[in-house]
């Protein structure tokens, strides 16, 4: 690419490169506050500031306008492909802050765009070991539930197969919530043929563990985040889409238990009654198996697994020694985590949520929303005290959900000022250095009242 001024590109030219940055950062599963800091830094980086931008999500449109001072431009993109790849965030989220900061030539930046976008397709690890991944963290919601050995080994194959099914539908390009459906299927079938096989001693919880793994915590998050943050739209539509799948992987099981003669099995208390060893091994594998799914650097594997049994052992010590209930215990969880995490964050030389986020998917109550929506498509034969109860495990599990978000972000939201303030001053040094217009500088926006436009 010839070397370009940046400052002699067309207002739709910058618009476009501002759109290339979002929508690589929600296609790979970014929430919408990075995804607009990102963009703002990028129209930054081509002179348009903050508050000649407004930037509107959905989760699957982005749609920004910039005032030129002479008339408004409008400019849409939609997000087809979604999916979580942690490399893909953590260097698209460089690249627009290096530009920035680093003054990059203009080709550069664009070439190591393109780049991120044509690599974000091609993952670290092979399909074999994301097939792997999959069944290793499933056995290790197997051994969270207090499930044994073999129990883990029926659960980590049942989960493989329904990995392998789910494979075998993307290379066909089925739709997204028929190839859930039938990944779960074929996962719980695979488990209820394990019920015949020695040496398990809760049979169900293979059923119960094999098919967790397709439940999109990373979206589930994203979207209580965003609400949050106040992108309301964005949330509702990430949280639209959660349920959606959701529906088809609670079809795909029901369809599997109503051709076998498997009892109500979403009964399984999965709540920790005692401590033990293995429960803190299994947080490190499912870590270890959420690493590898989201496509987390090599590098980073250790740190998130560390902190899974971090927050594991933390919401188990709460409910077995104080009788804290699960939402409780799930913030105490996440919060430790978080807040140690952000004190040492200098070391991991990248954002906290890259070993944060595999850290905590492990706490995601996925037993208690599938067994909600078990119950809403068996509505028709349930009584009053029933459907009650149904009720309850739904807000139950809305509130884990609500406390693991809070928990995530509280390093954020108790020292935000301090972060932004700091993060203003820096920013204004920078520009006032390349610019040298102090009165732009002066009007200028700080980064986050900028996104909380969006």
């Amino acid at each position: 690419m010839e070397n370009i001024d940046r400052n002699n590109l067309t207002i739709r030219d910058k618009m476009k490169l501002i759109l290339d940055t979002g929508q690589l950062l929600m296609e790979n599963g970014s929430g919408s506050k990075r995804i607009v800091r990102d963009m703002l830094e990028t129209a930054a980086y081509l002179g348009i500031y903050w508050q000649d931008v407004q930037i509107h999500l959905t989760y699957s449109t982005i749609m920004i306008n910039v005032d030129d001072g002479k008339t408004t431009h409008t400019m849409f993109r939609k997000c087809y492909r979604h999916g979580i790849n942690m490399t893909a965030v953590l260097q698209a989220s460089r690249a627009s802050r290096n530009a920035l900061y680093q003054n990059a030539p203009y080709d550069r930046f664009v070439t190591h765009l393109n780049h991120i976008q044509e690599s974000s397709t091609r993952r670290i690890y092979p399909e074999w070991m994301v097939i792997l991944a999959i069944g290793l963290a499933s056995s290790a919601f197997c051994l969270i539930f207090g499930g044994h050995a073999v129990e883990a080994l029926y659960t980590m194959l049942a989960a493989m197969a329904g990995a392998l099914v789910r494979y075998l539908c993307s290379r066909v390009e089925f739709n997204v919530y028929v190839t859930i459906a039938a990944s779960a299927f074929a996962a719980t079938v695979t488990a209820y043929f394990t019920m015949y096989l020695p040496g398990a001693i809760s049979p169900f919880l293979p059923i119960v563990a094999c098919a967790l793994t397709l439940i999109p915590g990373v979206p589930l998050i994203n979207a209580v985040d965003d609400f949050l943050n106040n992108y309301l739209t964005s949330g509702m539509t990430r949280i639209t889409h959660t349920l959606l799948i959701m529906l088809a992987m609670t079809f795909g099981i029901a369809g599997a238990v109503g051709i076998t003669d498997v009892p109500s099995f979403t009964d399984v208390n999965i709540a920790p009654e005692s401590l033990y060893l293995t429960q803190a091994l299994a947080a490190a594998m499912a870590a270890l198996g959420f690493s590898i799914m989201f496509n987390v650097p090599r590098r980073y594997i250790p740190a998130a697994c560390l902190g899974a049994i971090i927050t594991v052992d933390v919401r188990d010590v709460c409910m077995v020694l104080f009788h804290t209930g699960m939402a409780s215990a799930s913030f105490f969880g996440a919060a430790v985590l978080s807040l140690l995490y952000f004190s040492i964050s200098k070391y991991f030389h990248a954002p906290v949520f890259v070993v944060t986020i595999p850290a905590i998917i492990p706490l995601i109550p996925g037993v208690l929303l599938y067994r909600f929506l078990f119950a809403i498509i068996d509505i028709s034969h349930m009584n009053l005290l029933e459907l009650m109860m149904a009720f309850r495990t739904g807000v139950e599990a809305m509130l884990i959900l609500l406390g693991i978000s809070l928990g995530a972000t509280l390093p954020d939201v108790l020292a935000h000022q301090y972060i932004e303030r700091s993060k203003r001053k820096k920013l204004q040094k920078l520009l006032m250095k390349r610019d040298g217009n102090r009165e732009i500088l002066k009007n200028a926006a700080d980064l986050d009242k900028a996104s909380g436009r969006g």
